[in-house]
């Protein structure tokens, strides 16, 4: 979601309550006596209010002509508020079959080859969660939608002279990222198997760090998903990596920052370089 924004040359600093907005929503929503049925209802709610969410982020930007990173600051202080409404503290109930799905492993049970050998190799089901997400970005950068996008982000003025509707190529790009706050909100959901008001709070300048980390460039009009991926699979390595060498717990943060901050002034050094040997041409 952070991606979409990002392409356009806004950004969403929204996400993350919205993350925790839905995965209040979701907690609450589910009953011990009907999980399917009601994790049903809740996840349909979680998306919708993702959705909406979104909308109206997309709305007061390209309509109202607001800036991104103001509507979107505003608005996330709006959904914590709502979430902390929604969910005063922890808790909640999230079905176990539903956390199951989306934090176990397929294809535990051994598989009964020919000549009574048996062969089983443990898949997270996350893995499906990221190849679903890959297939998505696949099969979307192939659509108008998303040609308009990069249009946007390239050049605002030279996409409307060249017939683009920027107004609604905003509004479908931040409400696209609020669905995907949404589904991020009910991932989260089944990961911690309850629900917090605050939980989401992590997610908002890591996904602008693996945006950036992926390639995107802030200004808009230069990235890819796929990128962002590689970013937030970095962003994830780096605490184990550091456990692994023994840094102490109390320079993590210390360390993981300056590493985030030194990849990203390397790729704003390559980015001046182009734009100096353009300026020279």
């Amino acid at each position: 979601g952070q991606t979409m924004v990002v392409l356009t040359g806004g950004i969403d600093l929204s996400n993350g309550p919205m993350v925790s907005l839905t995965n209040s929503i979701a907690s609450a929503t589910t009953e011990k006596e009907n999980p399917g049925g009601s994790m049903v209802k809740a996840a349909l709610a979680a998306l919708a209010v993702g959705a909406l969410g979104g909308f109206i982020n997309g709305a007061m930007v390209a309509y109202g002509r607001l800036q991104p990173i103001i509507v979107t600051l505003a608005t996330g202080s709006i959904w914590t508020g709502i979430a902390l409404y929604i969910r005063p503290s922890p808790g909640g109930f999230i079905p176990p079959d539903f956390s199951a799905l989306i934090s176990g492993t397929a294809f535990q049970e051994p598989a009964v080859l020919p000549g009574g050998l048996s062969w089983s190799i443990p898949i997270p089901r996350a893995a499906f969660i990221i190849a679903g997400m890959v297939i998505f970005w696949v099969l979307f950068r192939r659509t108008p939608l998303a040609t308009r996008i990069y249009a946007v982000g390239s050049s605002e003025g030279a996409a409307y002279l060249s017939g683009v509707n920027v107004q609604r190529t905003l509004l479908a790009a931040y409400t696209l990222a609020g669905l995907a706050a949404g589904v991020s909100g009910l991932i989260n959901s089944g990961q911690t198997s309850t629900g917090n008001a605050l939980g989401g709070a992590i997610f908002t300048l890591n996904s602008i760090a693996a945006v950036v980390l992926g390639g995107a460039a802030l200004a808009g009009g230069a990235g890819s998903f796929l990128g962002t991926l590689a970013g937030a699979y970095v962003i994830a390595v780096i605490p184990s990596v550091l456990q692994f060498y023994g840094v102490s717990s109390f320079y993590k943060d210390l360390v993981q920052g300056s590493i985030l901050l030194v990849a990203v002034a390397l790729g704003a050094i390559g980015l001046l370089r182009v734009r100096n040997r353009l300026d020279r041409l």
